[in-house]
């Protein structure tokens, strides 16, 4: 097999982790199948076989993966790794990969007769993927959020504007948020090509220039029929944002993948291989430390640090990036270069699942003591 993105440096897998049968399968298909093209993969678009092939590796089946107790992982672990490999080795393909994994995630925490229901029914096509979802909910922290729900006879009528959906035109079924007239968020399961109705891509956006492969588009929702038997999720709003902003004020294993990725690009570019070797040392304690307060302290405590760590990642992301480009030259603006897809890249993530308390964090981090 070809190398594991940040092999030979700190930020390695360690042997029992590399080994869990779920991490071998899907690094062995990153490195085989996603990273030969994932240049083309950027400008292109995601290709349906590249989703196939992370099916077939067992990645779909990810949230819910239980490693061997014999090996000493915890299932957390499994799951950092696997984000931190694909978003190394191909971004686009990992983004798009990783919208199934909310839907996956409300039907496994969902309560009651229902929740069974709905388990037996979604479940095990998604966790095979065998069914591929997407997700649009974010919008729901606006102020005024774009998609709303009506009560109507055994169910609810779905209206409005889903900003970004990534995947579209690929997954098959789209777990979707809207507010209730009682401000309340709503989560529903919606077929694609189901006989719901009403869900149809919105032309005329201008290209994005980062993760331009992703298919991400804006989606109307008109009059969309959610039965209450693909309702997986009701709370108020203000409940859901507190738990929205808490999730995600720690730093993200996609971000330490990017690393990963930056890392890698130095050490195959003479005479970088030992700046490349410090920041794979300088990312590993990073790392660590964000992973051990995510993994010691309760959601709601230590809010202050995780954004603090959260933001760190993202500059020293930022800046690994720039510096990707800076010992290419000038190759590295022409679209196909990896460095400038890297710098793209790492742009992206200061504005993926960013929340108003992060936004302040890193701002502040990127552009720290400047005089008037």
């Amino acid at each position: 097999m070809q190398s594991a993105p940040g092999a030979g440096t700190a930020l390695a897998a360690p042997p029992a982790l590399a080994a869990d049968p779920l991490v071998a399968a899907v690094t062995e298909t990153a490195v085989r199948v996603l990273r030969p093209d994932a240049e083309h993969t950027a400008g292109a678009g995601v290709p349906r076989t590249h989703l196939d092939a992370l099916a077939a590796c067992g990645a779909y089946g990810l949230i819910g993966y239980e490693p061997d107790p014999a090996g000493g992982l915890t299932a957390r672990q499994v799951v950092r790794e696997v984000h931190e490999v694909l978003a190394a080795v191909d971004p686009s393909t990992w983004f798009v990969w990783t919208q199934h994994v909310p839907a996956v995630k409300a039907l496994l925490a969902a309560d009651g007769p229902d929740g069974d229901a709905l388990r037996s029914r979604w479940l095990p096509a998604l966790l095979d993927g065998e069914r591929r979802a997407t997700a649009g909910y974010a919008f729901l922290r606006h102020p005024r959020p774009p998609v709303t729900a009506e009560r109507v006879p055994g169910g609810w009528r779905l209206a409005g504007r889903v900003p970004w959906m990534t995947g579209w035109g690929l997954a098959d079924v789209v777990y979707v948020g809207a507010v209730t007239p009682s401000d309340e968020a709503l989560f529903a399961l919606v077929d694609c090509a189901g006989p719901d109705g009403g869900l149809s891509a919105v032309g005329g956006a201008a290209p994005l220039w980062a993760m331009g492969g992703t298919h991400t588009a804006s989606v109307e929702l008109r009059g969309v029929h959610v039965p209450d038997a693909r309702v997986v999720g009701r709370m108020p709003r203000a409940d859901w944002i507190r738990a929205y902003d808490l999730e995600n004020a720690d730093a993200q294993p996609a971000v330490f993948g990017q690393l990963r990725a930056t890392a890698d690009f130095l050490l195959g570019s003479p005479p970088f291989e030992e700046l490349g070797l410090r920041l794979a040392r300088r990312t590993a304690r990073l790392r660590t430390e964000a992973y051990a307060l995510r993994d010691g302290l309760p959601p709601g405590e230590g809010t202050a640090e995780r954004l603090a760590l959260r933001a760190a990642s993202l500059d020293l992301a930022v800046r690994a990036a720039a510096a990707c480009v800076a010992v290419t030259g000038g190759r590295a603006v022409q679209f196909g270069h990896t460095a400038g897809r890297l710098s793209r890249e790492a742009q992206f993530h200061l504005i993926q699942a960013q929340t108003t308390p992060l936004r302040t964090e890193t701002t502040h981090r990127l552009l720290p003591d400047l005089d008037d």
